[in-house]
């Protein structure tokens, strides 16, 4: 016969079986039997046991719910769902009713103390076609409401499988899912081996068109989903939908701030493959994973969260569209040329936080008062940023380019130069907070002082009885020692008894009738009155209802910038492209960058170029420059020389600086023009797959057999010492 509390326990975990469960216990969440042994494993905790009836013990291991979030995080990281089962009525006679109030899983995660700031935490769906030759795509961050979707056709399903790599090399989801159940699902678990994100599924019949195409429509309040871009592209669509299922099922909160959604080409940008992103090493090292002796690591000059992600998301995704490029390149311009500017708005941008996660998290309903305040603190240092780059470009009206601080995404309201206004009007938000929040609220919820003083008529009586009985409980210790002529006696507090009077031993003969006695300690006595009571009743229920309101308040004011969510959205895109364009003109002037020439062109025309990491690993000589040329006449060039003598730094400095280009960087040269290459293919080492069991001669041959089946006569493609073989005959 187990106990209720056994019966609960199982009833919740069997409908979380797939979780490791915490089960709030008190001041502890505890977990159990298997549950148990993990959390005790990972999280280094002491595994013990619990008598669960008739003489029976199941294993358990349990975390302080103060600590609670470390220990999350901890199991999140290794690979673990976590749901959290919450205690949800007042404990009393009988059992504490519980529920599952959230589930964690790696995409799904929004605490600030789980999340890197730098860099966008993806939950990528993959739902493969019924036909084998297409595939729909979708991916979304959940604290910052970005939601995306494609869709690959292709001739042969081993092309969609290439297309379906490519994008989970691109984006590094920390989260993927697929459909259950669905035939082909080994293909998924086959591209998966560089990036290793949670796996996850959502029942086939969520993803039928028929219901996948319903339950966006519900979303998002429309009657057709053409206005999306889902037009023609049902796979994306059923992607989508996955995603939605995903999010309404773990983080149902999460699915207010997904206000669009963004059909998008894979056309639109360069095609790396997980090979060359490893090989150029793009955002980290090769060996060890840091960003420091990446091209991410040189570039990231960026003082903002939003524009570190930004620029990581750039240098994933280097463009294809001339303009747009050169539109960037127009803006980098900008800073370099104005030396004042780009230390006054980078001095600027020192200042300011994480406004998209911040702004998400007031969205979900989950914020807290460290969010609005730093909300406010950025719309408070908002307007010089306005004021400086509105005057810069207000005194270059005639001589700066158009494109100079034009938005990559159009629904921001900045078009050109010309713009009346630079950032999206947002100060209905900051006449808010400045208005409800105080200076210096606490950092939890639970503790009076949220509200500033003048904002509630309600909360200002209640802090002034509040005040005014604290001020007699505090007068009334100095009357109590003249009036009873004893210097020792005071008046304290604790959670037991409350407030009291303390009167030592040597003095217990001048106690007055009214004295009732509380407690005897081992130098006297403490004692209570019926006043001192009364005004304590006061006090703690004036401090009581006080939390209560400000809480009901503090709620409101959420819901009221929530309500501006999209504007707070589209401003922090637009600080996070501002500090971008600043960090890149940065790095060119620290680095001797120059501007490339980037048209549709055939040629690449490097002048003098330096590979950009390498040259900042050399300290006691200078980086050799080099030359590139390549044109229609000379478009295959063989690289020979000795070991060590910086051949494949060549290939890989080539490669670099094309895509810097597309990015919309300044690049490592003297001079550079760029003609716009599709894809870039890398067959510069095999080490990952030799150790898989496979020769180098045959991944070199793999490989290559890959860069002829995919390359276009704009393609860029660097083989380094193609066809080594095991022996003479191989080779």
């Amino acid at each position: 016969m187990t106990t209720p509390m056994r019966q609960q326990y199982l009833s919740l975990k069997s409908q979380h079986a797939d979780c490791i469960l915490l089960f709030r216990l008190g001041d502890f969440y505890e977990t159990f039997d298997d549950d148990a042994r993990v959390v005790a494993r990972v999280c280094d905790v002491v595994l013990t046991s619990r008598p669960v009836g008739n003489d029976q013990r199941v294993p358990l291991a349990g975390v302080p719910y103060h600590a609670v979030d470390v220990y999350i995080a901890k199991l999140v990281e290794a690979g673990y769902r976590v749901a959290i089962a919450e205690q949800v009525s007042e404990p009393g006679k009988g059992l504490v009713e519980r529920e599952v109030r959230r589930v964690v899983t790696k995409g799904t995660v929004v605490d600030p103390g789980m999340l890197d700031e730098r860099r966008n935490n993806y939950l990528m769906a993959v739902v493969l076609g019924r036909r084998g030759t297409n595939a729909g795509i979708a991916y979304c961050d959940i604290t910052t409401g970005e939601f995306a979707a494609t869709q690959t056709n292709a001739a042969s399903h081993e092309e969609v499988e290439q297309r379906i790599g490519e994008e989970i090399s691109r984006l590094q989801p920390s989260e993927l899912i697929h459909v259950e159940w669905e035939p082909r699902q080994s293909t998924i678990h086959g591209l998966i081996d560089q990036v290793h994100p949670l796996l996850s599924t959502v029942e086939s019949w969520q993803v039928e068109p028929e219901t996948a195409e319903a339950s966006l429509k519900r979303h998002f309040g429309v009657s057709s989903l053409d206005g999306y871009g889902l037009h023609g592209r049902p796979e994306a669509m059923r992607a989508a939908a996955a995603v939605l299922a995903y999010i309404t099922e773990m983080q149902p909160g999460a699915r207010e701030q997904m206000t669009d959604l963004h059909a998008y080409e894979l056309g639109e940008f360069m095609t790396l493959d997980e090979s060359t992103r490893r090989n150029l090493e793009l955002t980290e090292t090769m060996r060890g994973g840091a960003m420091e002796g990446s091209l991410l690591g040189v570039l990231g000059e960026t003082l903002t969260p939003m524009g570190s992600r930004l620029l990581r998301r750039w240098i994933n995704q280097p463009l294809l569209d001339v303009a747009a490029i050169n539109r960037r390149l127009d803006a980098v311009q900008g800073f370099v040329d104005n030396t004042l500017l780009r230390l006054d708005v980078r001095g600027m941008l020192r200042n300011f936080g994480d406004l998209e996660r911040w702004t998400n998290r007031t969205m979900q309903k989950t914020a807290l008062p460290r969010d609005l305040v730093g909300i406010r603190e950025v719309l408070r240092l908002l307007p010089e940023l306005e004021e400086r780059l509105t005057d810069w470009r207000l005194e270059n009206r005639d001589s700066a380019r158009d494109g100079a601080f034009a938005p990559e995404s159009p629904n921001l309201p900045i078009s050109n130069l010309q713009s009346p206004n630079l950032f999206p009007d947002c100060s209905p938000v900051l006449a808010l907070l400045d208005s409800a929040l105080a200076d210096d609220p606490p950092a939890n919820l639970a503790t009076p002082g949220l509200i500033r003083p003048g904002f509630d008529a309600e909360l200002d009586g209640l802090v002034d009885k509040s005040r005014h009985a604290k001020e007699w409980i505090a007068n009334l210790e100095q009357a109590e020692r003249q009036r009873l002529d004893i210097k020792s006696l005071k008046v304290g507090y604790n959670k037991v008894f409350g407030y009291y009077i303390e009167v030592t031993r040597t003095h217990l003969d001048k106690v007055p009738a009214e004295y009732i006695r509380k407690q005897t300690i081992a130098n006297g006595e403490r004692f209570i009155t019926p006043d001192l009571k009364e005004y304590e009743t006061l006090v703690l229920n004036a401090d009581e209802r006080r939390v209560e309101i400000e809480q009901q308040l503090f709620a409101e004011v959420c819901a009221q910038v929530a309500a501006h969510g999209v504007k707070l959205m589209q401003l922090a895109q637009a600080i996070a492209e501002v500090d971008v364009f600043a960090a890149l003109g940065e790095v060119a002037l620290m680095r001797r960058y120059v501007r490339p020439d980037v048209d549709e062109g055939p040629c690449i025309e490097i002048v003098a170029g330096r590979h950009p990491v390498v040259e900042l690993t050399l300290t006691d000589e200078p980086f050799v420059p080099n030359d590139t040329s390549l044109a229609p006449e000379s478009a295959v060039q063989i690289i020979t020389g000795p070991n060590m003598s910086g051949k494949s730094t060549y290939l890989r400095q080539t490669a670099l600086i094309t895509l810097m280009a597309q990015v919309g960087s300044f690049v490592p040269a003297d001079r550079a023009r760029i003609g716009v290459v599709d894809r870039i293919f890398t067959r510069l080492g095999a080490s990952d797959e030799i150790h898989r069991g496979q020769s180098t001669f045959m991944v070199e041959m793999v490989e290559t057999a890959n860069i002829l089946n995919h390359a276009t006569n704009r393609s860029l493609l660097m083989l380094d010492e193609i066809g080594r073989g095991t022996s003479t005959y191989d080779g």
